[in-house]
C-alpha cells in the first residue's frame, strides 16, 4: 500500500457554494480527454531530432532510495527506473512477464523457482552482477522485518545462486501469488559493494546501483534527482539520455512551470485543473489507469451506531457517489462498487451497486434502530484539500436522513495516532496496488491481525477462511471464484463504503512521447522522448 501526496482540489467555501447550485456546465469528460490523447504512443520519424533531457515537476521530494525500506510512491518510481528484479509486469499491470529471469521453471510440488537469468549482466557502474550480489538483495528482503513490503519476501524459505544465471528459491508453502509477490521493488537485484559502502544507503550517494536503464547521477535534497542513461544497460539504450526530476510541491507552481516551458511534464495534478492545461495551446493533460481506490472507513468499535449493518448499509444508500466523481474528481475516476481495483486481477464487475437513494436509507436507519439519526465524527487530515471537500459533500447528504457529520481536522501523525489505536469513529482509507494481484489488499481488509479489518473492526472467521485459501489456490478458475466471494461478503456486509477509483493525472508538453506510467504507478520510459524544435 504505497503512501501517496494529494493534489489539492477545492476548498470547503467553494464546494458548499457548488453543492447549493443547481446544473452544471457541461465539460469533456475525463475518459474523452484520454481517448483524444494516446500519450504513450511513439511517432518518431528519420530526421527529427530528439532532445537530450526531459524535465518532470513533480509535488513530492525524494526521500529514500533503499528499495526494502522505502515508504513514497515519488521514491519508489525512482528505484523502479534504476532497479530491476527477477519478473516484472506489462505495461497495464495485470500479469507478470520476464524482467532479469528470461525463463523459469517451479518444481512439481510448487516449492522450487528456478530462474534463468540473462547472461553477463553489469551494474550500472560497469561492475559485473555476482552470486553474491543475488543473494544479498533477496535475503536482505527476507530478513528485514521492519520493511513495509516484508510480505513480499514472506514465503521464502531459502535461496541459493549456484551460478550468475542461476537463482533458485524455495518457498515455506505453495503461494499462487508468488510471481507478483517476486515483481515487488522491495526485492530488487542491488550492487551490494554500493550498500557496504554507504553504510545502507545512509553516508555518501545514498542510492542503490542497479542494472535498469538509468542510474542515478546527481540527487539534491528536496530539489531534484538526476537520472542518466546506463551505458552498461543490458537492453536497447534509452531514448533519453537524462530525465531531471524536479521538485515542486506547489500546485500552481508546478503548472506555471508547464506553461512557462520550464518543464516537460508534471504529475501529481488538481483534477480541477486538468481541462484548463488541456485547452493551452501546446498543452496535453490525461488521466491514466490506476488501481487507486478510495474508502469511507466505518469504525464499528468505536461508535455503538456503526456496529449495525443496517446503520451503515444506510450510510451506503445515502451516499452519492457520482456526485464525488463529478465534484472532487471533476470526472477523472468511476464510483466503485467492489473494494478491489476495476482494472485489477479478479474483479467483480457483476456485483448489483446500491444505487443513491434517500428514502431508503432512511427505512435502513429506522430498521437499525435510529429513526432520528445520529451524530458522527470523521477525521481528515489538516490541509488534505481532497478529503475535506469529500467530508463536506458527505456531511450535506447524510444531514438528509438526520445523520450529524463533524468534520475534525488533525495533522497526519495525530490522525494516524487515532487510527491505529482504533479510536477514530470515521475516516478516508486509500489504496494502490503494489504487485499485479489483490492478496495485498485482501490480507489487508480480511487478515484482522494485519490492520483490524483496514481499522473497521470488522471480522470475518469465514471470510478469513476464503482469503486464507485463495492463497494456496493455484487453479486460476477456482482462485477467481473465491475473490469473487470475498466481493460479494464486503458488499454485502458494507464492512466500508467504496468511494471511488481514481486515476492518475498528468500534463505535458505535446512534443512529449512514450509517457508510460502503469496502473501501479511504475514509469516506463524507455521509449520517453521529447521532439526538439
Amino acid at each position: 500500500m504505497k503512501k501517496r501526496l494529494l493534489a489539492g482540489l477545492m476548498t470547503a467555501s467553494m464546494l458548499a457554494m457548488a453543492l447549493t447550485a443547481c446544473g452544471s456546465a457541461e465539460t469533456q469528460t475525463a475518459s474523452e480527454t484520454e481517448a483524444a490523447h494516446d500519450v504513450s504512443e511513439v511517432n518518431v520519424s528519420e530526421g527529427d531530432e530528439l532532445a537530450d533531457t526531459i524535465t518532470i515537476a513533480r509535488a513530492g521530494a525524494v526521500t529514500s532510495l533503499d528499495p526494502v525500506m522505502v515508504s513514497y510512491t515519488n521514491d519508489i518510481q525512482i528505484i523502479e527506473l534504476i532497479c530491476e528484479q527477477l519478473v516484472t509486469t506489462n505495461d497495464e499491470g495485470t500479469e507478470i512477464i520476464p524482467d532479469l529471469a528470461e525463463s523459469w521453471d517451479i518444481s512439481e510440488d510448487g516449492l522450487t523457482y528456478t530462474f534463468h537469468i540473462i547472461p553477463d549482466l553489469k551494474f550500472s557502474d560497469g561492475n559485473p552482477v555476482t552470486e553474491e550480489d543475488w543473494e544479498f538483495s533477496i535475503e536482505r528482503a527476507m530478513t528485514t522485518e521492519e520493511s513495509p513490503w516484508a510480505f513480499a519476501a514472506a514465503n521464502i524459505a531459502s535461496v541459493e545462486v549456484p551460478d550468475t544465471e542461476t537463482v533458485i528459491i524455495t518457498l515455506k508453502d505453495v503461494a499462487a501469488n508468488t510471481l507478483s509477490n517476486l515483481s515487488c521493488f522491495s526485492i530488487s537485484l542491488q550492487e551490494k559493494a554500493q550498500y557496504d559502502a554507504t553504510s545502507g544507503y545512509t553516508e555518501g550517494d545514498i542510492w542503490p546501483i542497479g542494472t535498469n536503464s538509468y542510474a542515478v547521477s546527481e540527487n539534491v535534497s528536496d530539489d531534484h534527482i538526476t537520472l542518466t542513461a546506463n551505458e552498461y544497460f543490458h537492453g536497447d539504450a534509452p531514448l533519453t539520455k537524462e530525465i531531471v526530476f524536479k521538485t515542486v510541491t506547489d500546485d500552481n507552481s508546478r503548472i506555471m512551470m508547464l506553461e512557462a516551458h520550464e518543464v516537460d511534464i508534471v504529475t501529481d495534478l488538481p483534477y480541477s485543473n486538468m481541462e484548463e492545461i488541456d485547452a493551452e495551446e501546446g498543452l496535453i493533460s490525461v488521466g491514466l489507469p490506476s488501481t487507486g481506490n478510495k474508502y469511507i472507513v466505518l469504525n464499528e468499535t468505536s461508535n455503538d451506531a456503526l456496529a449495525v449493518k443496517e446503520v451503515r448499509e444506510a450510510l451506503l444508500y445515502a451516499t452519492d457517489k457520482q456526485m464525488i466523481v463529478d465534484m472532487v474528481l471533476f470526472g477523472y475516476g468511476e464510483p466503485a462498487v467492489s473494494f478491489m481495483p476495476a482494472n485489477g486481477l479478479y474483479y467483480d464487475d457483476e456485483i448489483e451497486a446500491a444505487e443513491y437513494d434517500v428514502e431508503k436509507a432512511k427505512e435502513l436507519l429506522a430498521e437499525g434502530g435510529y429513526p432520528d439519526g445520529f451524530e458522527l465524527e470523521v477525521l481528515v487530515p489538516s490541509g488534505n484539500s481532497t478529503y475535506t471537500s469529500i467530508a463536506t459533500i458527505l456531511k450535506d447528504l447524510w444531514s438528509q436522513i438526520g445523520v450529524e457529520l463533524t468534520i475534525t481536522s488533525l495533522d497526519q501523525a495525530a490522525l494516524y495516532d487515532q487510527e491505529y489505536a482504533m479510536e477514530h469513529e470515521m475516516l478516508f482509507g486509500s489504496w494502490s496496488d503494489d504487485i499485479a494481484d489483490p492478496s495485498q489488499l485482501a490480507d489487508y481488509w480480511f487478515n484482522f491481525e494485519t490492520s483490524q479489518g483496514f481499522f473497521t473492526g470488522y471480522e470475518n472467521a469465514e471470510a478469513q477462511a476464503i482469503f486464507e485459501e485463495s492463497q494456496y489456490e493455484t487453479d486460476e478458475t477456482a482462485r477467481e471464484a473465491l475473490y469473487h466471494q470475498l466481493q460479494e461478503i464486503f458488499y454485502d456486509d458494507v464492512v466500508a463504503i467504496n468511494m471511488y477509483h481514481q486515476q492518475i493525472t498528468v500534463a505535458m508538453s505535446e512534443d512529449i512521447q512514450g509517457y508510460v506510467e502503469t496502473p501501479l504507478y511504475a514509469f516506463r520510459f524507455d521509449q520517453l522522448v521529447k521532439v526538439s524544435d
